[in-house]
Order: C-alpha cells, then sequence, then structure tokens
C-alpha cells in the first residue's frame, strides 16, 4: 500500500509519507544539532508521524474518517527506548504530556479500538499486527540512522524536573518547527531557503557601534564625569566578552550607557565564542521600542516579536522563528516560552539556543517566580550553549534564594566604586507620614523641570488634574496612551527640556526605565526599591550638580496595585524609618532583596507541585509573569485620525489580519479593563478563510470621549501594569 503524508496540494500532488518524513527528520536533526543532539531530533522527525502508516488514516486523506489520533503509533515505538523522545512525538499537535503510558499501550494491546486515552479520538494504529506493518515501513521505506540519540546531560536544580521539562520543549520545538516547514514545502517549494538564517556579522556590528558611539559622544550634553562612566563600563563589557560562555550580571547605575556597552558585550562575545543569534528581553513598552530603534541605527536584520511591533510579510516569519541574527522581544513573551506546551507556541523555541541573551531591567522579575526563572536561564546556559547577561542599577540578590544556584560572573570590575562615583541625586525620604496629593501639586507649581511618578493610574489622573488648575506646561505620561501619542508628548518634553522651558510631568511607572528625560527635581511614591532607583534615573541625568528627589506616601485610600508590591514597599519603608536609604549603596540594595526573599524561600507553591509532576499543562497555567495580558484597543489618537479611519474601515469591511495588526501598532493601546472594554469599544473581527470570526482580546474605540488628548484611555480604578506581551 502507498502511504501519502497530506492530501493534494494546489498543483494536484500527493505528498509521500516517506518524503515528508526524510524532510522532517532531516530539519529537525539540523535544529536540534545546534545544541548537540542531531539525532534525537533526527529520530523524532522519522518516528512523529509513523501512525500514518496505516489504512485509517488514508482514509482520513480520503475524507472517509475523522478523528484519528496518528501520534501514538511513533510514540510507542520509541517509549521503549526514550521516554523523552516518545514524549515529544505523542505531543507533536496537542502539547506535552508525560504521563501517557496507559495511552501507548493500550494502542497496541487492543485491535480495531475506537475511543481510546483522554484525547478521545481512534487510534490510527491499534494492534500488533498494524504495529507490524507500520515499523516495517517506517524501517524499509524511511530508514533508521545507525547511530542512537545521544542526549546532553541535565543540570541539577532545586526544582530537578525543570531542566528535563525544558529539554522536551528544546525538542519538540525543533520537531514542530520542521514538521510545520516540510508540511509547507508540499505547497512552497521555496520555504526552506525562506528559512535560511542570516548570519550575524558581530565585526561589522562592532565597526558601526564604534562609529555610532563617537557621534553620540560628540553631541553629548552629559558632564564629563558621566562620559567617562560610560566609557568605563563600555570598557568592562568589551574585556568580560572574551571569557567564556555561561551568565553574568551586569551591575551598573542608571544613566551609564548600558544599552549600547550592554550590545557591545554581546556582539563581541558572539565574535570570540561563535555565537549565532543576540536576543534583547524588555520588561516595558518604552524600552522596546526605543532600544529596537538604537539597535536598528547600528544593526542589520533585527527583529521585534510581541503583539504589538509592526513588521512586514517579507520579515514576518525570521520574528516568528526567532531565526533574525537580533531579536527583541518581551519578559512575558521569553519567559512564558520557556513553560509552555503546545507545539505552536515552542516553534520558535531551539533558536535561542547557542545565543547571547541580555536581560535588560533583570530587577523586573516577580519574587514568586525567581526560582523557577534563573533555574531555567541556567540549563539554557548549561544545555543549550547560551550565555545570558541580567544587567541592571538594582541587581536582585538571587543567590540568597536557597532554591536557586545563582553564581554569576559580574562584568563590572568594581560595581560600588561605580556607584560611588555616579552620585547625581540626593533623596529625601518623606515617608514617615502621607501626603496630600494637592501639596505635592503645589510644590511642583514652584519647580520648572519636575517629575512625579505614582503606582495607580487614578492616582496620576488625579495629580495631573490638580497640577493643570495650578499651572501651564504640564504633561501626562501612562501606557494608557498609544505609542504615536506617548512618542510625540516625550519629544515635546525632551525639546522644552532642552530650550529650558517649563515641564512639569506626571507619569505613572512606564518612565522609570529606557526614557531620556532629564529631570531636575523628581517626586517618587512609596514604591518597591528598584522603582525608586530607576526613577531617580530620569533625575540630574547627565551629572549637572546634584538633583533632588523626594519619596513620599499618598494619602489615598488605594496606595499600590497589587499585594506583592504593597509588599515590597513596605520592605523601602521600614528600611527607611531605621536610617535614611542610599540607593547608591550596593550593601542596602542586597539587604532590600534580602527581606524580599524572606517571604518567597521557593516560588509559588501551585508552580513548584507541577514541576514536581511534571504536569506540563499546569505549570503553564501557573507561570504568568502578569496575571491579567489584557486586550489590545485601536485608539481614535487625534494626531493619526486618518489611519484609524482607514484601520476602522478595513476592519468593518474585512476583517482583520496580521498586517493590520501590524499597520495598527502605532495607534493601539493595551488595556487590563476587560470588564469595561465590551461596553465601550466594538469587538474587531478577524479575517480567515471561512469567514469574519471574533477576534480574541481586539477591539475598536469608536467613541473620541473615552481618548483624551492628554492622558489617553482612561478608568478611574485602574492601576498602574506597565508590562508588553
Amino acid at each position: 500500500m502507498t502511504y501519502y503524508s497530506r492530501s493534494e496540494n494546489s498543483r494536484g500532488e500527493k505528498e509521500l509519507l516517506s518524503e515528508h518524513l526524510k524532510k522532517t527528520a532531516k530539519l529537525a536533526g539540523e535544529f536540534a544539532g545546534v545544541f548537540g543532539e542531531g539525532k534525537a531530533g533526527e529520530w523524532c522527525g522519522i518516528f512523529h508521524d509513523a501512525g500514518k502508516a496505516s489504512a485509517a488514516f488514508q482514509n482520513v486523506l480520503d475524507k472517509t474518517e475523522h478523528g484519528v489520533n496518528h501520534e501514538a503509533c511513533g510514540a510507542f515505538m520509541l517509549w521503549g527506548s526514550s521516554r523523552l523522545l516518545s514524549a515529544v512525538v505523542f505531543a507533536h499537535h496537542k502539547g506535552l504530556d508525560w504521563h501517557i503510558q496507559d495511552q501507548l499501550e493500550e494502542s497496541y494491546k487492543v485491535k480495531g479500538s475506537v475511543e481510546h486515552g483522554s484525547l478521545g479520538r481512534k487510534f490510527a494504529v491499534s494492534g500488533t499486527e498494524e504495529y507490524s506493518i507500520a515499523k516495517s515501513f517506517i524501517f524499509s521505506d524511511v530508514g533508521i540512522p545507525k547511530e542512537p540519540p545521544v542526549f546532553i546531560p541535565e543540570n541539577r536544580s532545586h526544582y530537578e524536573k525543570l531542566p528535563k521539562m525544558l529539554h522536551a520543549r528544546m525538542l519538540l520545538s525543533c520537531l514542530a518547527d520542521a514538521d510545520y516547514t516540510a508540511s509547507a514545502s508540499h505547497e512552497d517549494e521555496e520555504i526552506f531557503g525562506k528559512i535560511d538564517d542570516v548570519p550575524l556579522d558581530a565585526e561589522r556590528i562592532l565597526e558601526r557601534l564604534e562609529e555610532y558611539r563617537s557621534r553620540i559622544i560628540a553631541s553629548s550634553s552629559a558632564d564629563k564625569s558621566v562620559n567617562e562612566l560610560r566609557n568605563s563600563v563600555y570598557e568592562d563589557c568589551l574585556k568580560a566578552a572574551e571569557k567564556p560562555s555561561g551568565l553574568f550580571t551586569l551591575t551598573s547605575p542608571t544613566g551609564t550607557g548600558k544599552t549600547l556597552a550592554l550590545l557591545a558585550f554581546a556582539a563581541k562575545h558572539c565574535k570570540v565564542r561563535h555565537k549565532r543569534r543576540i536576543i534583547f528581553v524588555l520588561p516595558f513598552l518604552s524600552i522596546i521600542s526605543q532600544n529596537a530603534a538604537i539597535y536598528r541605527d547600528i544593526c542589520e536584520n533585527v527583529s521585534e516579536s510581541h503583539s504589538m511591533c509592526s513588521c512586514d510579510e517579507s520579515t514576518r516569519l525570521f520574528s516568528e522563528r526567532w531565526s533574525s541574527p537580533i531579536i527583541v522581544t518581551t519578559s512575558v513573551k521569553f519567559f512564558e516560552s520557556l513553560f509552555r506546551s503546545k507545539p505552536t507556541d515552542l516553534r520558535s523555541l531551539h533558536n535561542i539556543s547557542d545565543s547571547v541573551i541580555v536581560f535588560d531591567e533583570a530587577q523586573s522579575l516577580p519574587a514568586e517566580l525567581s526560582g523557577t526563572s534563573v533555574e531555567a536561564i541556567n540549563s539554557l546556559c548549561k544545555m543549550f550553549r547560551c550565555t545570558a547577561v541580567f544587567s541592571t542599577a538594582t541587581q536582585p540578590a538571587f543567590d540568597l534564594r536557597p532554591d536557586v544556584c545563582y553564581r554569576p560572573v559580574e562584568i563590572v570590575s568594581d560595581p560600588q566604586a561605580l556607584y560611588d562615583a555616579a552620585k547625581r541625586v540626593t533623596v529625601d525620604w518623606r515617608t514617615e507620614y502621607k501626603t496630600e496629593l494637592s501639596d505635592i501639586a503645589d510644590e511642583m507649581f514652584h519647580l520648572s523641570s519636575v517629575c512625579c511618578v505614582v503606582n495607580r493610574k487614578d492616582h496620576s489622573h488625579k495629580l495631573f488634574s490638580l497640577l493643570k488648575e495650578r499651572c501651564g506646561g504640564c504633561f501626562y505620561l501612562s501606557t494608557d496612551m498609544c505609542k504615536a501619542h506617548r512618542d510625540e508628548v516625550i519629544k515635546e518634553i525632551s525639546d522644552r527640556l532642552k530650550n529650558g522651558l517649563p515641564v512639569r510631568l506626571v507619569s505613572t511607572s512606564c518612565i522609570e526605565a529606557g526614557v531620556d528625560l532629564d529631570f531636575e527635581y523628581m517626586y517618587r511614591a512609596l514604591a518597591p526599591l528598584d522603582s525608586i532607583v530607576q526613577c531617580a534615573g530620569r533625575c540630574n541625568r547627565n551629572g549637572r550638580g546634584v538633583g533632588r528627589m523626594t519619596v513620599f506616601i499618598p494619602n489615598e485610600e488605594r496606595l499600590y496595585p497589587s499585594a506583592s508590591y504593597e509588599k515590597a514597599a513596605d520592605i523601602v519603608r521600614l528600611m527607611a524609618a531605621n536610617r535614611s536609604v542610599d540607593i547608591n549603596d550596593s550593601s542596602q540594595i542586597r539587604e532590600y532583596y534580602r527581606r524580599l526573599f524572606e517571604d518567597h524561600p521557593e516560588d509559588k507553591n501551585e508552580l513548584v507541585k507541577a514541576i514536581n509532576n511534571m504536569d506540563f499543562g499546569e505549570v503553564e497555567r501557573q507561570y504568568k509573569l502578569i496575571d491579567n495580558a489584557g486586550a489590545s484597543v485601536l485608539v481614535p489618537y487625534e494626531g493619526m485620525l486618518g489611519l484609524f479611519n482607514e484601520l476602522a474601515e478595513e476592519a468593518a469591511e474585512k476583517g482583520i489580519t496580521a498586517s493590520w495588526i501590524a499597520r495598527a501598532a502605532p495607534i493601539t493601546v493595551t488595556s487590563y479593563r476587560t470588564d469595561k472594554l465590551p461596553e465601550l469599544c466594538e469587538s474587531a473581527m478577524l479575517k480567515t478563510p471561512r469567514g469574519k470570526v471574533p477576534a480574541a482580546d481586539r477591539y475598536i474605540l469608536h467613541d473620541k470621549r473615552f481618548y483624551g488628548k492628554d492622558s489617553g484611555l482612561f478608568f478611574s480604578d485602574e492601576s498602574s501594569l506597565e508590562y508588553i506581551i
């Protein structure tokens, strides 16, 4: 009997099963070969569709049967040799499940089974006779490599099952990407050329980086001492890049040029250690847009990978597969990818291997997920040939966590000396009592270059309103404003500051990192220490004299956006009650983390339990950097009403597409009030071959009353959440 893998393509051609398995095996072997497991990838590719060598599956192609499980056959064949490979093959359609033995045994023992296992589908191959036929086909028509798979050793961990689970995800990623690509080649014969990696030219990046730095230094208005510090950090990064691959930290105050220094480290390390890719992982929208623009000025082939990125069809595949030489992505997308279970979500994961991964603002990891997050990075370094850098002004003391093996190499030769030299701000700790927002507005009225950052969006709107009653030159920033709106406001603020015009800014925490604004005075509502330090980085940024920051507690009912945020802020309050906290003292930053991690000696119980049980689905549900991913809203920003009208009309007539989403990015807001959006907005419809269907968590706001020119989209009781997926 002739076995086919899929129905006719547009040219009327069927694909032989043997050809599909060989193509998939070759690709999966190449993908896994990057981290030393080429044979394991090849075996997965050979066996993944073994169940299609059956009458039942051929009937599916002829449309006389449906709902047939073809993945159990290859999984059963591999079970005796490798439970890992068996689980990967079984997962290539529905997702990873470690506990499949009963289903596999039933498919082998029961002839002609109809509905078995948790998937509730008929097995394509069942009983010894059908298995014998399928096995004969694999060995005779496809062929088995003589060399058995060789597995890389798993690193030891407090979360002992975590490396094994990541191992399974990485191999499934190789198989899924190979399978999808091989399948696509049945219709598009040029697909293999389209997925070829664009090589990283590290030497060229370093040359252009030097040119870029020369231009920046020549036009810099910063004090000479600040530029000297930036040069020192840059040189330390170049020197450390020659060290062996592994885990590094870059501990450096804000405003010391970490963005360019990190690129220098990554490019030179790629050159010296022959890494193939640089991945920048950033938590905040403001950093994503700003840093990606800087990297594009210096580097070629930079891809962004997040739900708000704009990429055309020619670069979309590189972005989705993370196969560009430089990737800029978000913390949510990167870390949650390490804990996913479905093949569609894992396709890009294998392209992380043999990369330099830079975690900018590493302090943003939630304490209750720190253990598993750090151990996952350890596994990437030890098992998958990665180098990772945790960069921040407030380096988390993960070594104080009893559940974490954390021995990074520090890039900066003397971090404390750097902090001593970088002191540019004095802090007034006004934390023994609460302060009315009206009093803060009064104080800001008397200052011409001042910014106040608060924890909640309702606080920010109240303060902004009070300030506008008192004076002009008032501005507002939050993630309730679309990117185009924020960019315009930031540019206007920057121009006014350079020209000595008054600027009084009220902001949520979106300004804390990556926004290159420089104020003489700063106010910060009591927050976790890392947020306070980041905020200080927007004060006297260029080192002219001494800036001043006041930390205060607003006299409001609800002070914080979450319970964990409140606990961290309270640690700072208690530290300040005993003595003034020196934000430039690394020992006090370490003391803050010691107290923080006392409340989190290991990660949350539900996640730890799921890891110990090798429960892939539950791990995915429990590992969430943010509980509410929010919804995307196309907003009628007055600066781009033409684009809004064009997109709204297209959405109504045809439905939205990937291209539509990319074009909509500048005027899209991520809102976390999904309970309010259906009342105010039109639900977007997705264009599909079957017609228009509802698009999950995408809306169009037509009523301009709900998007203000000063503050964007606003709900009075919404707290400040600044992540973006």
